[in-house]
């Protein structure tokens, strides 16, 4: 958990306690998650050998790419993109409504030259 959503669970947590010692509180929390993309386990990953995977397997295995690019070396990128989305909302009546959205993008490039695999890497980023 990043340090905003631990400081915003900490001061539910010092109001809260604050309220119940008064005897006036009102709780409501709502959490949403939403995906995109397809997730690619690692398992499926480990499958790939670099030299002799063809781009054929790969989009038959993973699907269309989420982008395509050419590269400076005369190769082609294959990006596949899945992000995770948290949205959560905590209220606590009458003084405190909190909000924590994060979302975590996961991103699989894979480089293709002369029809098979020659590099393939994972990039995660925290938004």
């Amino acid at each position: 958990m990043e340090k905003q959503g631990i400081r915003s669970v900490i001061g539910v947590l010092a109001v809260a306690s604050i309220l119940a010692l008064n005897g006036c509180i009102i709780y409501n929390n709502d959490t949403r998650y939403a995906e995109k993309g397809k997730p690619i386990s690692d398992r499926t990953l480990d499958e790939i050998q670099c030299g002799q995977t063809t781009q054929e397997w790969v989009i038959a295995t993973f699907g269309a790419p989420s982008s395509r690019r050419p590269s400076q070396s005369g190769t082609e990128i294959l990006e596949y993109r899945f992000s995770q989305k948290k949205d959560e909302s905590v209220v606590i009546v009458p003084f405190l409504i909190a909000n924590y959205e994060g979302e975590v993008l996961h991103t699989l490039f894979i480089e293709i030259g002369d029809g098979v695999v020659k590099d393939y890497w994972k990039e995660k980023t925290k938004r």
